[in-house]
């Protein structure tokens, strides 16, 4: 790295979703061709329960969950159902979405998998982050640095 180089860490996209009648949100198209994302692979994201204040402003976190899960056709993710009932979401509610990283599943056959499997047992289905916990760390997981040149 250069000295005109500059290393940020981010999550690889951040973006407002609609739940379907099935409890379902998509990760739009465009993000999913920028990360070569396809069907049955694993994400790792947050869901965010949000309220959206227009007249202050405001987006307002009410609560935050940390889930990996498998990405189905049309890039649409099923929110498990305790989660959907403990943060009280209903069709068409407005959830955020942070994309932290991605697993292949061509690469889940390999050991890289296994971590994978372990990390999700581990975590269970979903947790719930309090507002001043980050995501469990993962160096197997698959990800970008933002780079500023």
């Amino acid at each position: 790295m250069t000295e005109q180089e500059a290393k940020i860490i981010e999550p690889l996209a951040k973006f407002h979703a609609r739940l379907d009648k099935e409890g379902r949100i998509a990760v739009p198209k465009a993000i999913r061709d920028a990360l070569n994302l396809a069907k049955n692979d694993y994400i790792e994201v947050v869901i965010r329960k949000v309220e959206i204040d227009h007249t202050k402003r405001e987006i307002r976190i009410l609560r935050q969950a940390y889930l990996i899960t498998r990405l189905g056709a049309k890039g649409l993710i099923f929110l498990p159902s305790e989660l959907k009932k403990q943060f009280d979401l209903k069709e068409k509610d407005i959830v955020e979405v942070v994309l932290y990283g991605f697993h292949k599943f061509d690469e889940l056959v390999s050991e890289k998998g296994k971590l994978l499997m372990t990390k999700m047992q581990s975590v269970g289905r979903w947790s719930e982050l309090t507002p001043d916990e980050q995501i469990p760390e993962s160096l197997d997981m698959e990800h970008y640095t933002y780079v500023f040149v």
